[in-house]
């Protein structure tokens, strides 16, 4: 691929349809999930699950940006600020751990 075929490749958006697994730091919660997409974290310690952000939806945080939302992470393992990552297809298929917001806030 030429130089200039990689300057014109558009970066995925989660708006549109998701293809491949991106860092969701600008777009907003509501772009990140869906019935053809889902959200997983990462930790620095290498745990990755699904992400049920189905608690800060319900709070109409759907329209703040992902980068809001790091830092009310904290993984077993007692990290901070795991990110993000928008995946495609539905949430529950992937076979991993899923965590839910509202536990965050029991």
């Amino acid at each position: 691929m030429t130089l200039n075929a990689l300057a014109r490749r558009a970066r995925p958006r989660a708006c549109a349809q998701v293809l491949v697994a991106f860092e969701a730091d600008i777009e907003t919660l509501a772009e990140c999930v869906g019935p053809d997409r889902h959200l997983r974290t990462i930790c620095r310690c290498g745990e990755m699950v699904e992400f049920d952000a189905t608690a800060w939806l319900d709070r109409r945080l759907g329209e703040l940006a992902m980068v809001n939302f790091t830092d009310r992470l904290r993984c077993p393992c007692g990290g901070r600020q795991g990110r993000f990552e928008v995946w495609p297809g539905p949430a529950g298929c992937s076979g991993l751990k899923t965590r839910f917001a509202a536990s965050l806030y029991d």
